[in-house]
């Protein structure tokens, strides 16, 4: 049965490198850590008033219902077990997010628990990213650990919004941490960036503020339509972040790229910083592609 709607706080904390832990020491001992910390992590939700919802393999999926509760354990996670997270070449990233959200059966649904999880996969190893609307529930003490870290458009918006990184390191290593800058900012320094797309004898260019850029065989969808048996409805797309153009592969058979003279590689599931001329064939090697070869420049 489905509840009415409630405001909550939702934290996604993924472990990243398992894959290479599996190989260097073996299935049982690998797994006996994972779960070992994932029990930990169990834990501490619990002691800061928060509630499980599901392990999704590495990856816990949490609620709370106070925005500086979540945000004070999860800056906890990752200071309290960065020490085994080296140890064992592990990473820990962390997405929260804040708002409305359905409980059905225990699971929760809805835009928060959405933009959590997307900000959970573009966090690198050891960050913490937090969407605008949890950075404005936090008390004075807990913003003060907390940059604007990029606009972005979160996964199914039309407008780019505010994303925010809290810092768990020590003072100085705060200080020290490179910033960056939002895109807005870039293209006042540096003047607006250009990328030329050329698909069968035509050209269209884009610019920041045009992106996401959605490649694949979907009319609804997508901004240029590409042929092919191997290309999905939405293959790949192109977005904009931290100063760069970025492909990201979305596909079944992913995406083969060629940048600048360097040999072809494979790209599936990821995504790959477009910072020189490359060549991008979907679904297929470019020998296969025929005129389906996708070129991408800079004006």
């Amino acid at each position: 049965m489905i509840k009415r709607k409630q405001q909550k706080v939702i934290l996604f904390a993924d472990i990243s490198g398992s894959s290479a832990l599996y190989k260097t020491d073996g299935n049982t001992v690998a797994k006996q850590k994972i779960d070992a910390l994932l029990n930990a992590f169990t834990q501490l939700v619990s002691d800061f008033k928060g509630k499980m919802v599901k392990t999704i393999g590495d990856e816990i999926m949490t609620y709370f219902s106070d925005c500086n509760d979540c945000l004070q354990l999860a800056i906890l996670m990752q200071q309290k077990y960065q020490p085994i997270m080296q140890q064992n070449h592990l990473r820990l990233s962390i997405g929260i997010g804040f708002g409305d959200v359905l409980i059905d059966d225990g699971d929760l649904f809805g835009e928060a628990v959405n933009d959590a999880a997307h900000l959970t996969y573009l966090a690198k190893g050891g960050q913490i990213l937090l969407t605008e609307s949890l950075f404005e529930h936090l008390n004075t003490t807990n913003k003060s650990v907390v940059r604007e870290f990029d606009r972005i458009r979160l996964k199914g918006a039309r407008r780019k919004s505010t994303i925010y990184r809290a810092f768990w390191l020590a003072e100085e290593a705060l200080e020290s941490e490179t910033q960056l800058m939002a895109s807005e900012d870039f293209d006042e320094l540096f003047g607006t960036l250009f990328l030329k797309i050329h698909y069968r004898g035509a050209v269209q260019s884009i610019t920041p503020v045009d992106t996401p850029f959605i490649l694949g065989r979907d009319p609804q969808r997508c901004h240029l339509l590409v042929s092919g048996s191997q290309v999905s409805r939405e293959h790949c797309e192109i977005r904009y972040s931290r100063g760069k153009f970025v492909l990201v592969d979305h596909s079944t058979n992913g995406c083969y790229l060629t940048v600048g003279n360097r040999e072809e590689f494979y790209l599936r599931r990821e995504e790959y910083p477009l910072i020189d001329m490359a060549k991008l064939s979907l679904g297929l090697p470019a020998v296969q592609s025929g005129e389906d070869i996708i070129e991408l420049t800079y004006e």
